[in-house]
């Protein structure tokens, strides 16, 4: 994917004027799931089960959908791949934690590789069979304590940020709008079109096993938990969010062709099951349709320009 930035080139008047959309957004947005991840992992941390599991693992998608704080200072660019490495690895994880699970070296020594502490190894350690083993629970218990070291560091960001003299309101909404632009662009190739054979790359070639959660069947929650966080600052809310922004910047109708696009990749996602992606046709072309109103239909209501800084190969 190539990465683009686009600099937004308008001013907002409104009665929201003390308050810009990225600081309401942190407020109401980003901290509060911030926290609420944390909670969560520690919640998992205390009782190694699937249900706590998946609960972590949707507030960890939102964090992740809306992930701003790299923007906001770059040395925290790489902290989503110290929790998350889907689709930016090329060694086998399976393979590397199967032989940490059977390791006599203590938990700590074990998981020696940043990618060991994420929450793609803890899928592995825990849904590898239907036992969760003393050992499989000690591994569990330190990967979650680097999430959530990581995790806290992103509340600091935010936390930080709220208190700093403020960048400029083009810089932030520039700085949101390709957030949101990246994150649908990954939702619909990686997490949607690669596993159900509709993106370039495995064209009419649809393997289950390409799904982000394939093993504990939770690549659907995750899918829903990023359209709920698109939601959270594109639709409705008692808060000024970006949605409310473009509108009053005279993008009302390509607001509600995203939101309606938001509505119908949801809707698409009710009508699958198990997380099998073989007829996940039209939940692609709802995904690409949201992709697009924010890449083409936005962003030329809004009159912006964009720069290709580079490209990644992807």
């Amino acid at each position: 994917m190539k990465r683009i930035i686009f600099t937004i080139m308008f001013l907002v008047s409104s009665i929201y004027a003390q308050e810009t959309a990225l600081n309401s957004i942190i407020n109401n947005v980003s901290i509060p799931n911030v926290n609420k991840a944390i909670s969560d992992a520690n919640a998992l941390k205390n009782d190694i089960n699937e249900k706590n599991f998946k609960n972590f693992l949707i507030s960890w998608k939102k964090v992740e959908a809306l992930y701003f704080a790299g923007e906001i200072d770059n040395d925290y660019l790489d902290s989503p791949r110290y929790i998350d490495v889907f689709h930016n690895l090329k060694e086998d994880l399976n393979e590397q934690m199967q032989r940490v699970i059977t390791s006599k070296d203590e938990a700590n020594i074990a998981l020696f590789k940043n990618s060991f502490k994420t929450i793609n190894a803890l899928e592995y350690v825990l849904f590898n069979d239907k036992t969760i083993t003393n050992r499989e629970k000690t591994l569990s218990v330190e990967i979650l304590k680097s999430i959530v070291s990581h995790l806290t560091d992103i509340k600091d960001v935010y936390t930080n940020y709220l208190k700093a003299e403020p960048k400029s309101e083009t810089w932030e909404n520039a700085m949101i709008i390709n957030t949101l632009i990246a994150s649908t662009y990954r939702l619909k190739e990686w997490r949607i079109g690669d596993p159900s054979g509709n993106s370039s790359k495995y064209k009419d070639n649809t393997d289950n096993k390409r799904a982000e959660y394939f093993l504990s069947k939770s690549s659907f929650l995750a899918i829903k938990s990023i359209l709920d966080a698109h939601e959270e600052i594109m639709g409705e809310s008692n808060y000024f969010n970006f949605g409310k922004m473009a509108a009053q910047s005279g993008a009302k109708a390509e607001v509600n062709e995203v939101k309606q696009a938001i509505k119908n990749t949801l809707d698409e996602l009710k009508k699958l099951n198990n997380d099998d992606f073989s007829n996940a046709k039209e939940l692609y072309e709802d995904a690409k349709k949201l992709h697009n109103a924010y890449y083409l239909s936005l962003i030329e209501q809004l009159s912006v320009t964009a720069k290709i800084l580079d490209a990644d190969g992807d």
